[in-house]
């Protein structure tokens, strides 16, 4: 739904509500103070649809990966594969005590992990 339909929809909800707050649009319905707003905000929904149904058109969901996602995620998984200390990392940052999660962060905000990677390891990083 385009956003200034949207955001036109839902001040004729709000406004006129008394400062109820209800968890469904049925149960707005059924409310005798917001009765009329909710019936006027769907009409008035039913109305644009039909006046511009391009508006309402919902954009398809992108699930899929991009070739450059895909290829770090390759990189990510040979390197924990490989690299025994970077794994022993994430699991210590994963399930270590509060300490050693800690120790972990600073060790990697100052570059430790990136010193102690073999050439091999850090072409496949890099």
């Amino acid at each position: 739904m385009d956003k200034d339909v949207k955001n036109h929809i839902m001040n004729l909800m709000k406004s006129g509500t008394g400062g109820c707050k209800h968890e469904s649009m049925t149960d707005a319905l059924e409310c005798s103070t917001c009765k009329m707003q909710m019936v006027r905000a769907q009409s008035e929904y039913n109305r644009l649809r039909k006046q511009y149904p391009e508006k309402f058109i919902r954009k398809p969901v992108d699930e899929g990966f991009t070739p450059e996602e895909q290829n770090m995620g390759q990189m990510l998984e040979d390197r924990i594969k490989n690299d025994k200390a970077y794994a022993n990392h994430l699991k210590l940052l994963a399930f270590g005590t509060d300490e050693e999660k800690v120790r972990e962060q600073r060790r990697f905000q100052n570059g430790f992990y990136e010193r102690h990677t073999g050439d091999r390891l850090k072409s496949l990083i890099i």
